[in-house]
């Protein structure tokens, strides 16, 4: 039994595990609903919360962890000694990802088949799911420098405004523009200035926590989320930031400096607001002479 261990086998030519005589579990009936339960989202975190709570009503898993490329999704409790099964998801010769399956005591015979089951009815739309969130994640970013582009910031900018509402905490944005640009596509093209630009995202990129986010909006502006930051730390990051583009060797020798506004979210802002503050600090900023930080 344990050989079943991949969700799909070309040599299997039912998926389905018979349960009339079993009084635990899933009817026909219940598996079709499930079935079709798992065809409302597309979205993975969606898909995976649907089947973690089937499997935690049908068989009492406490914990489920999904596996693919460098990434992992984890829903309920790794209850101390629960009993685990792990499963493969493949497509042909294709690994797309292992599910891990806790359980707080050891499986039935019945219950094994069962689980085998329902991870087959799951590997189509989880396929389906990661292939979708392939082609969102190349959609959200931008081509040049792999920054998020303008729409991932919308996207992310409402979700950590609520974050930072449900959890009563600061957060801050930074609008930055990269000064004297244009003479470098003027001067020495295209190729160069995409060079420049490039350079500059790294920079930024390095010059963040782990839990900050970069994004470019096009040309030679970027701006940048900071969760749980305060003004002190927004001002601590962006200078961090501009001092790192004035000594960076490639941007030095073009001339390259980059001007800066921050904004910390107050409680009547929203994303429109909290934008326009920053970016008028951003032009105060240019104004004052460029090369420097101006906060709202």
């Amino acid at each position: 039994m344990e050989q079943l261990n991949q969700f799909y086998q070309e040599e299997l030519s039912n998926s389905y595990f018979p349960l009339e005589q079993t009084t635990q579990g899933m009817t026909q009936l219940e598996l079709n609903q499930f079935i079709q339960k798992l065809l409302t989202t597309i979205e993975l975190s969606e898909l995976a919360e649907l089947y973690f709570q089937q499997l935690k009503t049908t068989l009492q898993l406490s914990g489920l962890k999904i596996q693919y490329q460098d990434n992992m999704l984890e829903l309920g409790e790794q209850v101390k000694n629960s009993h685990q099964k792990s499963l493969k998801c493949m497509e042909s010769n294709l690994h797309l990802a292992t599910i891990i399956y806790s359980f707080p005591e050891q499986m039935s015979l019945r219950s094994w088949q069962i689980l085998q089951q329902m991870h087959v009815n799951f590997s189509y739309p989880l396929k389906n799911a990661l292939d979708f969130q392939k082609v969102k994640q190349f959609a959200m970013k931008d081509f040049l420098t792999s920054l998020g582009n303008r729409a991932s910031y919308e996207e992310a900018i409402v979700r950590v405004i609520s974050q930072s509402e449900r959890h009563n905490a600061p957060f801050g944005l930074l609008v930055l523009d990269m000064d004297n640009f244009k003479q470098v596509n003027d001067t020495h093209g295209h190729q160069e200035g995409d060079k420049v630009l490039v350079t500059c995202a790294k920079t930024i990129q390095n010059c963040l926590r782990d839990s900050d986010f970069a994004f470019r909006f096009g040309g030679d502006e970027f701006c940048c989320l900071l969760p749980e930051a305060d003004s002190r730390i927004n001002g601590l990051i962006a200078e961090r930031i501009r001092h790192a583009i004035e000594a960076t060797p490639l941007l030095k020798t073009h001339n390259i400096s980059c001007s800066i506004g921050t904004a910390t979210y107050q409680d009547n802002d929203n994303q429109l607001s909290m934008f326009s503050r920053a970016d008028e600090a951003l032009y105060r900023a240019k104004r004052t002479g460029k090369n420097c930080i101006k906060a709202a």
